[in-house]
């Protein structure tokens, strides 16, 4: 989970955190993971996930259970985040490989069919020629990526590549905004942006 998570906030630098004045007054809470709900103990996950467990993570201050399954019909690792304890985050992790425009496209749709349409996006457009924007010299490249905004949290649609490897991730966070996730992992962010989500199929 953390791999993605510094891949992530890596990308943020092009991204922004000063989106928040144009969200709605009222604001749903964020959706519960695979029905469990927000600050549950891993021993809760443990007792009633039912997919193939892959491993456990302990650093940098969390633990992370990782499981196997599909999701959206897609093979997926399935990755539960916990800070003192508590259900943080939770994230599907997709390698599409050369489905990767199908498959981002596929999960954008049941994502917007389930949240409605994401508050922003940022990197390029899923049907760019152009579709990687480099990150760094290390053969690291983001792509297309959406988020819906709640009162309590956020989802993210991210997409990533490193050399050949393409990783697309739908990131829950709870009790945090896109800018205050960033600063809990270290990042100091700056004047960036977001673009408005339109147009989108």
């Amino acid at each position: 989970m953390k791999v993605m998570i510094y891949s992530f906030i890596i990308f943020l630098l092009f991204c922004g955190n000063n989106f928040s004045a144009s969200l709605p007054d009222s604001l749903s809470n964020l959706p519960e993971f695979r029905n469990i709900s927000w600050d549950s103990s891993p021993e809760k996950i443990k007792d009633n996930e039912s997919s193939f467990f892959l491993q456990k993570f302990t650093g940098f201050g969390v633990e992370t259970l990782s499981y196997k399954d599909k999701i959206f019909g897609i093979n997926s690792r399935i990755d539960y985040t916990f800070k003192n304890n508590k259900l943080t985050e939770g994230a599907f992790i997709i390698k599409p490989g050369d489905s990767f425009k199908d498959d981002l496209l596929h999960l954008l749709k049941y994502l917007r069919n389930q949240f409605g349409k994401p508050e922003y996006r940022s990197g390029p457009l899923y049907n760019s020629d152009k579709i990687w924007i480099k990150e760094n010299d290390y053969g690291s490249y983001f792509g297309p990526s959406y988020y819906w905004i709640f009162k309590d949290g956020f989802i993210a649609l991210l997409s990533q590549k490193f050399e050949d490897d393409i990783t697309i991730s739908v990131l829950f966070a709870h009790n945090s905004s896109i800018g205050k996730y960033a600063e809990n992992n270290g990042v100091e962010l700056d004047e960036f942006e977001f673009s408005p989500a339109r147009n989108l199929p």
